[in-house]
């Protein structure tokens, strides 16, 4: 498993955030920006996984959405469609929260995918990143997320993704 990896990008994102520091979430006093739609691309390794997982490792996009209710937390729905180790789909509800002043964040999510064939809950994800605003609508992101096993099967999941984000 390649744990070094994970703690590198979250060490690597604070130089990222000194490229931009993202926006506020709007005027002083108000709580909520409204909604966030983010794609990104991604893949990692599974350590002690069963068998769909003896591949080379995952790769997936992402597609998600949220919405930011204030205090820098968003609640967020993501499907993804995994590539490897074979095709498969996964949902992640989850909770963003943006650090205050900073460009960075953590994030936290369920996992369910049909990788196994009828679908089963996968991992507790947890995980920080980096956003940089190229603009008021949109921006990029890096992150990493360690997945905790909630079947055996699932191994422990190390995940790294990038990608863009609207906000609407």
């Amino acid at each position: 498993m390649k744990i070094p990896l994970l703690a590198s990008l979250c060490a690597l994102a604070p130089a990222l955030a000194l490229a931009q520091p993202a926006p506020a979430a709007g005027p002083a006093g108000a709580g909520a920006s409204g909604w966030v739609v983010s794609v990104g691309v991604g893949g990692g390794v599974v350590a002690d996984g069963g068998a769909q997982y003896a591949s080379a490792g995952l790769f997936e996009g992402e597609l998600g959405a949220g919405y930011e209710v204030g205090l820098g937390l968003r609640p967020e729905l993501s499907v993804a469609l995994g590539l490897a180790p074979s095709t498969h789909l996964a949902l992640r509800p989850g909770l963003h929260w943006d650090l205050p002043d900073l460009p960075l964040y953590v994030r936290g999510a369920l996992d369910w995918s049909s990788l196994e064939g009828s679908g089963d809950w996968r991992w507790l994800l947890t995980g920080c990143g980096a956003a940089v605003q190229l603009t008021d609508v949109l921006g990029g992101f890096a992150e990493a997320d360690l997945g905790l096993p909630l079947v055996h099967s699932a191994g422990v999941g190390v995940l790294v993704r990038a990608g863009v984000s609207f906000r609407l």
